[in-house]
């Protein structure tokens, strides 16, 4: 018995009468419209032939498509989160706009990888820092994808929840797992999402992201029949659950194989792997209709289509023409989801169900019932009106500079930011800010991404001082600022430069000087900062000096972390000698020719005995390797024509 004993109990006793209905009539109407799902069949066995219209497997229906990738604006590295689980913490929180980020997860119940999730944060979650939020939670299908959620990718999530006052959770991954603690080990991962989601990741949402534990989980096809067994399994912790989709029957006669068969299907996994032999009570206490009664203080939401091709209709949401292993999946979904009601029904826990007169198993259906559920969703999370939708006009100059729409529409009034210094605010496509002595500026993409995560206008950048521009040489964007600027291209990422740094960059052409573009964040170093670029580094040294290292000197320089190295800060810009360059250092020099390369060589007894013999241009030549230890103690500098070293105090020369 697997039945954990906080679990509402549950009985493999299904009604005969009722199982006998489904198993006649659900599977044989299923292999009707394509899909072979028989009572017993061997779970092993390959997919028919004639699956679907264009030879797709059965997953390829839904599968989430290949997204371009999205690059991290910024990235929030290893911050402390109080009152996680011993073995959990948070590696990162990658920005992908202000409101977007992804949360990478160190898990305890799944330690050999990376757990990922997506939040799209509430919309006052900047204009309101004192506020909690409800959560929504939404589940992806049987083909996860293992870098983002199929929501973000297939549905117009983004925008429909930007004026909302809910926080987003859509875990990353999780192929043919049903969200699950699974028994046994399968392709290299042994899942327990069931404890990360329920155990593990609440503190994380609580306690970084702002929640009030008011929350509702929604998901479509495997992920309804996963929503459904968390809200059953935890019912303390949802509010409201929400089925698109989803297979609500999973211990009926033929529904585990037909479990097997579509996870087979989607990347090989076995379906005893997840809860033991077909039928065992680990699937009958993992069958939606049977831990019904959990749900009785809940708001249950549950939708399906009939499978009807509605495409080219008036009114249909679909984009193209039904896959047929589309049109058999939701067949088995509506009858699946049909048996779960009439199991409501018989306890007496309350269902709205929404079974459409069309509409196929694709992500286009299931937009349009997230969209159908969130009223329903919004009353069970408790949900004022003002926080369901923007009630909101722009005015005065953050109108003016906004008109035409160039970033969207407003999700809220203008609010005050840095200390009443300014106003904010915020749209579908970006924000808009406005002080009196820089005037509205709407921001949007990756600088305003980038902007937010710094800190906005009560940061050390302050107020924007422009719009976003085009740099001359076409490649990026740019944004200036009271205090710096920041400057995004594709390839680098959007990146912020203080003011005294940006000047030096200037001096050197900026973009199409020697640095190129900025590739990281300013770091601070002791007293002083440094900042990558694409072929150097900047530095604001420790006396507020400006020096720049570029070229394979800075190649070098980054390579060894800049002034967090033993060279510390520049001295100075570079030096052309003898046909190559030097730059001078607090504790050494880089030394580069065309032949030899950049080495380093640091400033003691090695340094001297070699200017002794006059540096490049003496006896010894350009340096070949950079200053090392002796690992039976000491140090050595080998140079084009011998080498110098110094062993217990004592200098030793050789000349080739």
């Amino acid at each position: 018995m697997r039945t954990p004993s906080r679990f509402p109990s549950r009985t493999a006793q299904t009604p005969r009468a009722l199982r006998r209905g489904i198993a006649a009539a659900a599977l044989p109407t299923a292999i009707a419209v394509g899909v072979a799902l028989l009572p017993g069949a061997n779970a092993q066995s390959s997919l028919p032939n004639g699956l679907s219209s264009n030879g797709s497997s059965l997953s390829d229906a839904f599968a989430p498509s290949n997204p371009p990738q999205r690059t991290p604006i910024s990235t929030e590295d290893h911050p402390k989160i109080e009152g996680l689980p011993e073995g959990v913490s948070v590696n990162r929180i990658e920005y992908l706009s202000p409101r977007h980020v992804k949360v990478w997860v160190k898990s305890a119940a799944m330690p050999e990888q990376e757990v990922g999730v997506q939040i799209l944060l509430a919309r006052d979650w900047y204009s309101q820092p004192d506020k909690t939020f409800p959560e929504v939670w939404a589940l992806d299908g049987l083909r996860a994808r293992d870098d983002e959620s199929g929501w973000t990718i297939e549905t117009n999530i983004e925008s429909f929840y930007a004026d909302k006052n809910v926080n987003v959770v859509m875990p990353i991954g999780g192929e043919s797992s049903f969200y699950s603690d699974w028994q046994k080990p399968d392709n290299g991962k042994h899942y327990m999402w069931e404890t990360f989601l329920t155990q593990e990741l609440t503190p994380i949402l609580k306690n970084k992201f702002r929640s009030n534990e008011q929350r509702g989980v929604i998901g479509i096809s495997m992920g309804g029949t996963a929503a459904m067994n968390l809200a059953e399994r935890r019912p303390d912790l949802f509010k409201f659950v929400g089925s698109f989709s989803g297979y609500l029957d999973t211990t009926t006669q033929g529904m585990p194989e037909a479990i097997q068969v579509a996870q087979m299907d989607a990347g090989g996994y076995t379906s005893t792997n997840m809860w033991g032999p077909h039928y065992s009570q680990d699937w009958v206490d993992h069958d939606p209709k049977l831990g019904i009664e959990a749900l009785k203080d809940m708001t249950v939401y549950v939708s399906a289509g009939s499978g009807k091709d509605d495409f080219g209709t008036p009114g249909s949401v679909a984009k193209g023409p039904a896959n047929m292993a589309g049109v058999g999946l939701e067949v088995l979904s509506r009858m699946s989801t049909q048996t779960f009601v009439d199991y409501a029904k018989k306890a007496g826990v309350p269902v709205t169900t929404k079974f459409r007169p069309s509409g196929i198993h694709n992500w286009e259906y299931w937009q349009f019932e997230m969209e159908q559920a969130f009223p329903y969703v919004a009353d069970a999370l408790g949900l004022s009106k003002e926080d369901r939708g923007a009630d909101c006009t722009p005015v005065g100059d953050i109108a003016a500079a906004t008109k035409g729409g160039i970033i969207g529409t407003c999700v809220n009034n203008e609010y005050d930011v840095a200390d009443g210094k300014g106003k904010a605010e915020d749209f579908t496509g970006g924000t808009a800010y406005w002080s009196p002595g820089t005037g509205a500026q709407p921001l949007f993409g990756r600088i305003n991404a980038r902007y937010a995560e710094i800190g906005g206008p009560s940061s050390w950048l302050g107020f924007p001082t422009s719009g976003e521009r085009k740099t001359p040489d076409g490649k990026g964007r740019f944004v200036h600022f009271e205090h710096g600027s920041i400057y995004w291209t594709a390839e680098t990422g959007a990146w912020a430069i203080p003011g005294d740094m940006f000047t030096a960059w200037g001096a050197g052409g900026y973009e199409t000087g020697d640095l190129k573009y900025p590739t990281a964040a300013v770091r601070q170093v002791g007293e002083g900062y440094a900042q990558d670029f694409q072929n150097g580094v900047l530095t604001r040294n420790p006396d507020k000096s400006n020096s720049v290292v570029h070229g394979a000197i800075g190649a070098k320089y980054k390579e060894l972390n800049g002034p967090e190295s033993a060279l510390g800060f520049p001295k100075g810009n570079e030096k052309a000698i003898n046909g190559g360059a030097f730059q001078e250092f607090e504790h050494g020099s880089i030394y580069w020719s065309p032949s030899t390369g950049a080495h380093v060589i640091m400033y003691g007894d090695i340094f001297n005995t070699w200017g002794a013999n006059g540096f490049e241009q003496g006896v010894y030549g350009w340096p070949t390797e950079d200053y090392a230890q002796i690992p039976a103690g000491g140090e050595i500098q080998k140079f084009q024509h011998g080498e110098i070293s110094q062993v217990f105090g004592a200098i030793q020369e050789k000349k080739n």
